[in-house]
C-alpha cells in the first residue's frame, strides 16, 4: 500500500480563491483529518527521514515540510487550530493513479467533504473536487444545495455536472433541489469564473470547460456585480447545456478580455438567465458562438448584449421582460478578412422595456436575420411611446438583411399600462437595410422611416396596422418603397405604377416601349415649360417660350386645325429660352401642336 507524499513547496497545499495560498504561522502544528468537519484523525504520517509522527510542524516561513501520509489517502484536510480546514492534495497521487491505471474520472463532491445541506460553506470542497479532477472527467454534484463563499474555478477539459437544472424557481416544486447558491457573504467577480492560461498557470490553452445540469441561484447575494459566469481572456470551446443562472446581481453570462485576448467557440444549449441585475447574456467579441434555445427574461439591462459576434449564430432563442432592449447588436465588427456576421433565426422576444431588436453595430460584415418575431416591446415603464421598436436599426454601417418581420402589440399581462411599441419596425440613419416580408403591428406605425438612411429598402410584401391589438387600422398596400435596382425575371404586372424618377429602356429593338392595347397611348403634361403643347401662328410664325429647350432638343411641330393660307412648318431653337415655329406661308394662321424630344 502505497504512501503518497505531501508538503515541501507552497504549491503541495490548497490556494484559496480568495486569499491566495494557505499560510500558517511559522512553528504551527497541523494535524489532518479525513473530512472537512468531523471525521478521523490521520496520526500514521511518515516525517523526513523516516520518522513516525502524528503531526507536522511548520517551518520558519509557515510552510510545511516534506512528509508522507498514511498508506493509500489521496487527500487529507489539514487544520492548523482555526476554524476551518483546507483540503491538501499529496504531490505524486496523480502520477502513480495514472501508472496504476486508476485514475478516477467521476469524482462527487460528497467524498471531498461538501455537505449540499443548504447551510454549509462548500466551497473549498467543491473546488477541491474540481482541482483535483483529470482532463476529461466529471465532478458530479448530487442534489442539494450547495452554498459558496466564493467563486469557483473549472480547470480545463472538466465537467461540472448536477442532476438537473430548473428553467426557474419554482414555489411550492417538489423535485429535489439541486444548485449552487452563493452566501450573502460572497465575495468575487463571479459565482463561477472561467481563467485563461495566463491567470490560470495551466500549460495548454484553456479550453472545453463544461457545464451541465447546474443551477446558480444568487438571491442572496448581497455584493453588487457578481456574474452568474464569467471568462476572461483565451478560452476556448466550453459547452453549457441545460445551465440556469438566476438572481445574481451582475450578468448571467460574461465574457470580456484578457491581455488583448477573448473567448472563444463556445457553444450554449438550453440556458436560461433569470432575473439578474445586469445584462443575460454580455458577450464581448465572442468569435463563433452558438446559441441555441437560450433565453434572458427580467433582466435589469439587456436581455442580449452581443458586441461583435463574428461567424456566430443564435437559433430560437428568446427575450422578454427585461428592463432594457431584448437583443442589442453593438461594437465594432470590423472590416478586415478575420471579421464577420452573425445569423440570428428563429428568434423572439415579449415586453422588452426599449426595442425588442437593437442593431447599431458598425463595421462591413452582414448580420442577418430570418424569422424574427416580436411582441408587445417598448414597454418603457408602461408607458409605451419613446420612439420605441420591435426592431430598431439606428446607425448601423453593417448591412442589415431581413427576411420575415412580424411585430404585434400589446399591454402587460394584467391588461394594464400603455399599448407598445409605437412602432413595429424602425430604421433611422444606417449604411443598407433590406427587409424583405413581414408583418408589422404597432401603436402608432408599423414601418418607419427616421430619417438619415443611405439605403432603406422594402420588400412587396410587408402588411401594417396601428392601434390596439383589438381596435386597429388596417394599412395592407401602403407603397412599396424600392432603393437601388429591382431585377424582375419574367413579367411584372402591375395595375398602375407611379415613379419620381428617371425610367431608362435598355432594349435594342424596335418595339423597347410597346403599347400593346387597342386604344392604349401616351399622355404627357402641358403647361409653362412642358415638354408638349399647342401655338396658334400669327402671320405664319409664333415664338413659345420653353426654358427647357437645350442646343440638342428636338421639336416636332404639326398642324393641329388649318388656318389661312397653310405652309410648311420650320423651327428655330434658342437654348434655355424657347423656340419659334415659322410657316412658309406668311398669311397662316394654322393651330399647331409640337412635342419636345431629348437624344438618349
Amino acid at each position: 500500500m502505497p504512501r503518497y507524499t505531501y508538503g515541501g513547496g507552497i504549491a503541495d497545499y490548497l490556494v484559496q480563491p480568495r486569499d491566495g495560498l494557505w499560510g500558517v504561522a511559522p512553528g504551527a502544528t497541523v494535524t489532518f483529518y479525513s473530512t472537512a468537519e468531523g471525521g478521523v484523525q490521520y496520526t500514521d504520517l511518515i516525517a523526513a527521514g523516516g520518522t513516525a509522527v502524528a503531526e507536522i510542524t511548520a517551518d520558519e516561513f509557515g510552510l510545511l515540510p516534506e512528509f508522507q501520509g498514511p498508506p493509500d489517502v489521496t487527500l487529507m484536510w489539514a487544520s492548523a487550530g482555526g476554524a476551518a480546514r483546507v483540503w491538501m492534495k499529496p504531490r505524486d497521487a496523480d502520477s502513480a493513479a495514472v501508472a496504476s491505471g486508476s485514475v478516477r474520472d467521476w469524482l462527487n463532491v460528497k467524498d471531498y467533504g461538501a455537505q449540499g445541506d443548504g447551510n454549509t460553506d462548500d466551497t473549498i470542497a467543491l473546488q477541491a473536487a474540481l482541482d483535483d479532477c483529470p482532463m476529461g472527467g466529471i465532478v458530479y454534484l448530487p442534489a442539494g444545495g450547495y452554498r459558496t463563499s466564493a467563486p469557483l474555478t473549472i480547470p480545463p477539459a472538466v465537467t461540472l455536472m448536477g442532476t438537473h437544472s430548473n428553467l426557474m424557481a419554482v414555489p411550492n416544486l417538489t423535485d429535489p433541489f439541486c444548485y449552487i447558491k452563493p452566501l450573502a457573504t460572497f465575495e468575487g467577480e463571479a459565482v463561477i469564473f472561467f481563467v485563461d492560461e495566463i491567470r490560470g498557470g495551466y500549460a495548454t490553452i484553456s479550453a472545453e470547460h463544461r457545464i451541465v445540469c447546474v443551477m446558480i441561484d444568487g438571491a442572496d447575494v448581497a455584493a453588487p456585480g457578481v456574474d452568474g459566469i464569467r471568462a476572461a481572456g483565451n478560452i476556448q470551446n466550453v459547452m453549457l447545456r441545460d445551465v440556469t443562472v438566476r438572481r445574481v446581481t451582475g450578468a448571467g453570462i460574461h465574457t470580456e478580455a484578457n491581455a488583448g485576448r477573448f473567448p472563444y467557440s463556445w457553444r450554449l444549449t438550453r440556458v436560461m438567465v433569470d432575473n439578474v441585475g445586469w445584462h443575460g447574456y454580455a458577450f464581448e467579441v465572442m468569435t463563433d458562438i452558438s446559441l441555441m434555445d437560450c433565453q434572458a427574461i427580467g433582466c435589469g439591462a439587456n436581455g442580449f448584449e452581443i458586441a461583435n459576434a463574428a461567424n456566430s449564430h443564435a437559433i430560437g432563442c428568446r427575450s422578454e421582460w427585461n428592463v432594457g432592449n431584448g437583443w442589442h447588436i453593438t461594437g465594432d465588427w470590423a472590416t478586415g478578412t478575420g471579421s464577420g456576421g452573425m445569423l440570428f433565426s428563429g428568434c423572439s422576444t415579449d415586453r422588452n422595456g426599449a426595442n425588442g431588436f437593437l442593431v447599431d453595430a458598425t463595421g462591413n460584415p452582414v448580420l442577418q436575420f430570418e424569422n424574427i418575431h416580436t411582441r408587445r416591446d417598448g414597454r418603457n415603464n408602461g408607458a409605451g411611446g419613446g420612439n420605441y421598436a420591435g426592431f430598431a436599426c439606428n446607425g448601423a454601417t453593417v448591412p442589415v438583411i431581413v427576411g420575415l418581420l412580424t411585430c404585434y402589440p400589446g399591454v402587460d399581462d394584467d391588461g394594464t399600462q400603455e399599448n407598445s411599441p409605437q412602432f413595429g419596425a424602425r430604421f433611422t440613419g444606417c449604411t443598407y437595410v433590406s427587409v424583405d416580408a413581414g408583418f408589422l403591428h404597432a401603436d402608432t406605425a408599423g414601418w418607419s422611416d427616421g430619417g438619415g438612411n443611405a439605403i432603406l429598402r422594402r420588400g412587396l410584401n410587408i402588411a401594417e396596422r396601428v392601434g390596439t391589438s383589438d381596435t386597429f387600422v388596417d394599412q395592407f398596400a401602403p407603397p412599396t418603397d424600392v432603393a437601388g435596382n429591382l431585377d424582375v425575371a419574367g413579367y411584372l404586372a402591375a395595375a398602375s405604377g407611379q415613379s419620381a424618377g428617371q425610367w431608362n429602356i435598355w432594349a435594342g429593338q424596335a418595339k423597347a416601349l410597346n403599347l400593346g392595347a387597342a386604344g392604349g397611348g401616351i399622355a404627357i403634361a402641358e403647361g409653362p415649360n412642358a415638354r408638349m403643347g399647342v401655338s396658334t401662328l400669327a402671320a405664319g410664325t409664333v415664338t413659345v417660350a420653353n426654358t427647357s429647350v437645350t442646343a440638342n432638343t428636338r421639336v416636332m411641330p404639326f398642324r393641329q386645325a388649318a388656318g389661312g393660307a397653310p405652309g410648311h412648318l420650320s423651327v428655330t431653337k434658342n437654348p434655355g429660352v424657347g423656340f419659334t415655329i415659322t410657316s412658309s406661308s406668311n398669311t397662316d394662321t394654322s393651330v399647331v401642336g409640337w412635342v419636345l424630344f431629348e437624344v438618349a
